[in-house]
């Protein structure tokens, strides 16, 4: 599936150029429901799949619960405790959803990362930056 790069625009800087991201939507799914989380960024530099943890209470995810706890270091070189639980995760234009390890953080500055480990690991992924399309195609496995 092709898509387009999202153009993100920064309120702090009102007269800066838009930035073009991959962003797509996904799908996560919890013992009491699910829910759709649009701003999820495909982001090669990430190891791990690391969601806010606001959408685990959402949907019912007990973050006590997880299989491992352990602190995950940013950019910004700001560590956060982070709860890895496995989940199914869907991509909304897909009709399948994989079971993946996801890190839940509090206070994470996005909706979601698309890391290595987890969703490189079931999906191809081919930046055409230059045409501002991305393509994401499931590994049959």
């Amino acid at each position: 599936m092709k898509y387009q790069y999202s153009a993100v625009f920064d309120p702090s800087k009102p007269t800066a150029p838009h930035r073009r991201r991959p962003i797509i939507e996904i799908e996560l799914f919890g013992p009491l429901k699910n829910v759709s989380i649009f701003g999820a960024l495909v982001d090669s530099g990430a190891d791990n799949i690391l969601i806010n943890a606001e959408f685990a209470k959402y949907v019912g995810i007990n973050l006590d619960k997880a299989k491992k706890k352990e602190s995950v270091t940013g950019i910004d070189g700001k560590a956060m405790e982070t709860h890895f639980i496995d989940v199914d995760i869907k991509i909304k234009e897909f009709t399948d959803k994989v079971k993946v390890e996801v890190g839940f953080v509090p206070n994470l500055a996005v909706h979601a990362l698309l890391g290595q480990i987890g969703f490189f690991d079931n999906y191809r992924i081919k930046f055409e930056r230059d045409h501002n399309t991305f393509e994401i195609i499931p590994i049959k496995v």
